[in-house]
């Protein structure tokens, strides 16, 4: 397995110039983020969200970019770590999206998300 492309750090640091200025903070409150052992950062977990479903990376292939980058974790514990993401991204995104996301969101049940 190749390492990821530097390129998209660039990338990644823009976006994170997009997104709310409370972030961090609202990951805390919605219990994204509880602590950092493996994931040791809100932008890494930030960042395994965008693998899995910005550019659709199967579990096994973020598992495996995040042990060659940072530390050893499996595609279980990814997982798990995802699930715990949803309402933090739901909440970004009305705060980003304001009414336009509302209804999209709100028309999709939890159930429905495959995490």
């Amino acid at each position: 397995m190749s390492l990821p492309s530097t390129n998209s750090n660039c990338t990644f640091e823009s976006f994170v110039q997009e997104l709310p200025p409370k972030y961090k903070d609202s990951a805390l409150e919605f219990k994204a983020f509880c602590r950092g052992r493996k994931i040791k950062t809100v932008e890494q977990l930030l960042g395994l969200v965008l693998q899995y479903c910005g550019i659709d990376l199967v579990l096994r292939e973020v598992a495996g970019n995040f042990t060659l980058l940072e530390e050893r974790i499996s595609d279980t514990a990814i997982h798990n770590r995802l699930k715990a993401c949803v309402p933090w991204v739901k909440a970004m995104l009305q705060e980003m999206m304001g009414a336009l996301i509302g209804p999209l969101i709100s028309a999709w049940p939890a159930s429905n998300l495959r995490l």
